[in-house]
């Protein structure tokens, strides 16, 4: 299915969410903080990162703003022991796909995956078609000129 990396400074939690994960058909990958995620970190390699949000060194926020630098179309969930809307809302502001709070059930992670791998999925296909869109519009004096320039020779005996 995807491939989702994990990030979280406690080992439980990570083994955790790796045979949650695993047993969902996913492939994982885990790091034990920030800096290992990044360094590993390739655009192609990922389709989810989930992240805790307070750890110790580099939190869940930096590491977003790490990511959005290297990837600025990466999904990431966090995930927090000790919830806030404040820190739930700026998750939110700078990009996260979700916030979800621990404990987590098994349903509760494979619903919130699936759903930001769709999104990930509607943001690309809406991304090519805009694409398309512009490469149309821009194209349409070409098929003009072209379309007038042989009804000029059709016309002429």
């Amino acid at each position: 299915m995807a491939t989702v990396w994990v990030v979280d400074d406690e080992a439980p939690v990570r083994e955790v969410l790796e045979a949650m994960l695993q047993q969902l058909g996913h492939t994982c990958r885990l790091f034990e903080d920030g800096p290992a995620l990044l360094s590993a970190y390739r655009r192609d390699e990922v389709d989810l990162v989930i992240s805790d949000m307070r750890m110790p060194g580099m939190d869940g926020m930096a590491l977003l703003r790490a990511l959005r630098e290297k990837d600025p179309h990466v999904v990431i969930i966090f995930l927090t022991g000790y919830p806030t809307v404040q820190d739930g809302v700026e998750a939110i502001r700078l990009g996260a796909s979700d916030y979800l709070t621990k404990p987590f059930r098994m349903e509760e992670i494979n619903l919130r995956v699936l759903r930001a791998l769709e999104n990930r999925d509607l943001n690309q296909q809406l991304r090519r078609s805009r694409i398309l869109a512009w490469l149309l519009i821009g194209s349409l004096p070409f098929w003009f000129v072209m379309g007038l320039a042989l009804h000029l020779l059709l016309a002429c005996p």
